[in-house]
């Protein structure tokens, strides 16, 4: 048994306790975990009380107290989920159920007359209860008034034993010898669903039959259901090869989608924020896990599991916790360093802000793993919460790319010590401050655009009874309020400012910059003006106009917008791109802006062009006079008098008279005919 970590060492995954502590009031009572309704049941002698488990909760007074009367000892419990009638099993023969207002009790046995595998409440209409027996699965619906249960029908499957996920509405069975063969049923809201049979192991085949003689053998303690990113898995633990299989349904098969190794016996699966951890529990060690991740390891190197403490007072430290180790603790605020081969720095929010060392026995018994994070103390009668440290995450993770995607994927409300954005920029930024390889900033820009365009589509409804068809049927998970990085963030606080504090070099930064471009377009996303204006920029300072006409002009349009068009106007008037008069005056026309393309004719001195573009769009925000004083500098009298015809046929009210128009710009047509 390896020694717990030091006070204040870092963690990737804390245990945060929930407030729920009766190690003084219960010391003998046995704690049980109801997954339907999210509470504490503890068991003491005959009587039950129920607790919560939500952080709202204020008290540590019992929500209901039940006695379900005289009898064997209990062996299972589990509240309907409405929290109106309690189901306790003490045999396999059949069920009570007490009614907790009136403490009135009825007894209901399986039709089948054989053996109580499991049972369970569920929100099917029409099937409130169902039973898990050696012949398949018994559907019961409750009378009115809860007197009793009715009967509605079986599926019929030979059962070696049975586990149920209330959070995916998922039960497998087991048959055959070993039970490597499962069959799932999936209860919904209107139907209790047959999902394909599947074969544990990696020889396994659809076509195998189950009646054949298995190499090991299979226990409900192998087998976890878990729902990550709104998919739904069975997860085996795979004792004897030491991997953990992960399995995926869809309606219409199940595959064979991960394999992760493990590198202990004693295994604990908990999901936070859709992160998977592995617990080994024999080195109190977590690996974390990332279905999404390109990779089939571990998102970081494994550490040991903590205990988040909110004060240094803390008293919540399970007992077997030295006491020097519950007074020390390491404030995590501020600065949060990204981890890199050098010394690049993010400034972000803190991590969990004290932590000690983990507890050093979860291998023991009375350490009870509950869906989907939840840990019972069930010797000290208190519960804990897992929870993902993420800022500790980005300070221990050197793949850079993996580490944005992963980040990218959490949820804000989840991590609220974190700045998850903050500390997004603060990676991207970093990359580019040490001038990482192309193909590194390719990954790290690539893992952007994809994450913001997953932000932005439309996500899909919530997974409850409903499996994709196919594998081919890409869902994407329910992300609200996700942290992705939006171009104009990378554009503002990245790449621009990397450019006006010339913190590298132009010619990495307009390689950057066209990586960027790159990785919007692959994902169709659209890109700020303000950014085609900093790529232009800075091409320019490479001394790369061709570059620049050449790509405006296959663009055709593609980069149109009014803050594009007046930058090109700016730099024709600085002399510093020849061509941008005419890429301007072509992108203000393609927009429909033709006020701004007749002031562009009007400052190149076209001012016949310019009068008949006014004229042809009905152009009523540029004044009279700037047409005459253009006509009067040309020196030509016809000319001005055919603008002054065309301005008094058009403005409103009319003009002067053309007499005292034309006094009025005498000296500017003599100074310019004596000019010409």
């Amino acid at each position: 048994m390896t020694a717990p970590a030091a006070a204040g060492a870092l963690a990737h995954v804390c245990m945060r306790a929930t407030g729920l502590d009766l190690s003084h009031d219960k010391p003998s009572a046995r704690m049980r975990y109801d997954e339907g309704t999210g509470i504490i049941l503890f068991t003491e002698g005959q009587q039950v009380q129920a607790y919560s488990t939500s952080p709202s909760a204020t008290t540590q007074q019992p929500l209901w107290v039940a006695s379900p009367g005289e009898g064997d000892p209990i062996a299972s419990l589990s509240v309907s989920l409405d929290g109106a009638i309690l189901a306790v099993q003490r045999g396999t023969a059949f069920l009570q159920f007490v009614h907790l207002k009136s403490s009135k009790l009825f007894v209901q046995g399986p039709k089948s007359r054989t053996r109580i595998l499991s049972f369970f409440w569920c929100p099917s209409e029409g099937c409130d209860f169902v039973m898990a027996t050696g012949q398949g699965l018994e559907l019961y619906q409750r009378l009115p008034q809860g007197q009793g249960l009715r009967y509605k029908g079986s599926r019929k499957h030979p059962t070696t034993w049975c586990t149920y996920s209330h959070e995916s509405r998922i039960v497998l069975l087991a048959t055959g010898q070993g039970g490597l063969w499962l069959q799932a049923y999936q209860v919904t809201n209107d139907a209790v669903l047959k999902l394909p049979p599947f074969q544990l192991g990696p020889s396994a085949s659809q076509q195998a039959s189950p009646k054949s003689g298995p190499s090991q053998r299979v226990s409900p303690q192998d087998i976890r259901i878990l729902t990550i990113y709104c998919r739904i898995y069975c997860a085996h633990i795979d004792h004897p090869h030491k991997r953990l299989v992960l399995y995926r349904f869809f309606k219409d098969a199940v595959v064979l989608q991960h394999t992760y190794e493990i590198y202990s016996r004693s295994i604990e699966l908990s999901v936070h924020d859709n992160v998977l951890l592995v617990h080994h529990l024999d080195s109190s060690t977590v690996l974390l896990l990332d279905v999404r991740a390109r990779t089939n390891g571990p998102i970081v190197g494994p550490l040991p599991l903590a205990i988040a403490l909110e004060n240094q007072d803390d008293q919540s430290v399970p007992a077997s916790i030295h006491a020097s180790m519950r007074e020390d603790h390491l404030e995590r605020e501020g600065r949060v360093e990204v981890a890199s081969s050098s010394s690049a720095a993010a400034s972000t929010s803190g991590s969990i802000s004290t932590a000690s060392g983990g507890p050093d026995h979860l291998d023991s018994c009375h350490w009870s793993f509950q869906p989907p994070n939840l840990i019972l103390d069930t010797q000290a009668c208190k519960v804990w919460r897992c929870e993902v440290d993420i800022a500790a995450v980005g300070r221990t993770c050197t793949d850079w790319p993996l580490l944005l995607a992963i980040l990218q994927r959490r949820h804000p409300l989840l991590h609220p010590t974190c700045d998850i954005k903050a500390l997004l920029l603060a990676i991207v930024k970093g990359a580019l401050l040490e001038q990482l390889n192309m193909c590194t900033v390719k990954q790290i820009f690539d893992a952007c655009a994809l994450g913001y365009a997953e932000a932005c589509a439309a996500p899909p409804s919530p997974h409850q009874g409903i499996i994709p068809s196919s594998p081919e049927s890409r869902g994407r998970a329910l992300r609200l309020a996700a942290p992705a990085l939006a171009p104009q963030e990378v554009e503002l606080k990245v790449l621009r400012w990397l450019h006006e504090e010339e913190a590298t070099g132009v010619q990495y930064l307009e390689a950057a910059i066209a990586q960027y471009l790159a990785s919007c377009s692959w994902q169709g996303i659209a890109v700020p003006a303000g950014l085609r204006l900093l790529s232009i920029d800075v091409a320019l300072l490479r001394g790369h106009k061709h570059q620049v006409v050449s790509s405006l002009h296959q663009q055709g349009g593609g980069w149109d917008s009014g803050a594009l068009a007046a930058h090109l106007e700016r730099l024709a008037r600085k002399g510093e791109l020849a061509e941008a008069w005419q890429l301007a005056l072509d992108m203000y026309a393609r927009l429909g802006m033709h006020d701004k393309h007749c002031q562009m004719l009007l400052a190149k001195g076209k001012v016949v062009q310019a009068l008949r573009c006014a004229q042809e769009h009905q152009v009523q925000t540029i004044a009279p006079d700037s047409f005459l004083v253009k006509g009067a500098e040309t020196g030509d009298v016809q000319v001005f008098s055919a603008i002054y015809r065309v301005c008094q046929q058009a403005a409103q009210p009319r003009i002067e008279p053309y007499n005292t128009c034309k006094q009025r710009f005498e000296k500017v047509l003599q100074s310019a005919a004596a000019k010409a």
